[in-house]
């Protein structure tokens, strides 16, 4: 960050990257939901399941599981406020944001044999964290959900999404499956999935 004090003085700030969640601010934003406008609400993609039902499932967990390790959580609820999905990082940089998670499921209709797990980003700090994810999630499919254990790692992915171009906190995207894939999308849907 960049800011002057009261001398006029520019005073440069940079994080210190640590392995500790305690008080790191994340926030977390299921797409979706109130992001257009406030009295339109979209599910996003649609297949087996909603994808706002998985979005919105999966990060009512994390946040969970983020505050039992310490951190300080703020998960931006798309089921009943309306934030503009431009403005949902800005959002969360009101919240003195160190991470921004945006959580999504994806589509490929007329085509339910694609599956699998990515993760987008922009910064190249953000790469290491949306590479990492994507490893996580796809060996959770493979090991726990996948009948064929197949490896669905799509990857981490750059590209320039609303929710991945923050310059001053990292932000990633996470296409945890598909909702066109039947498992997939049942994995998504399924609390215990969710948890783990």
């Amino acid at each position: 960050g960049a800011t002057y004090n009261e001398n006029k003085e520019l005073v440069l700030s940079f994080g210190i990257p640590t392995n500790n969640l305690s008080n790191m601010t994340i926030v977390i934003d299921p797409g979706h939901g109130y992001c257009k406008s406030s009295t339109l609400f979209d599910p996003g993609a649609v297949g087996f399941i909603t994808e706002y039902e998985a979005n919105s499932g999966i990060a009512k967990e994390l946040e969970s599981q983020l505050k039992a390790l310490g951190a300080n959580v703020i998960r931006i609820k798309t089921d009943s406020d309306f934030v503009l999905t431009a403005q949902r990082p800005a959002y969360g940089r009101g919240y003195g944001c160190d991470l921004f998670i945006s959580i999504h499921s994806n589509k490929i209709p007329g085509n339910p044999s694609v599956r699998g797990t990515e993760v987008y980003y922009f910064t190249p700090y953000s790469q290491p964290l949306a590479a990492a994810i994507s490893s996580q999630i796809a060996d959770y499919f493979t090991n726990n959900v996948y009948s064929d254990g197949a490896d669905k790692n799509r990857g981490a992915k750059w590209s320039y999404y609303w929710v991945t171009l923050q310059q001053d906190f990292p932000s990633i995207m996470i296409e945890t499956g598909f909702v066109t894939n039947e498992e997939d999308a049942l994995a998504m849907a399924n609390a215990e999935h969710q948890k783990n």
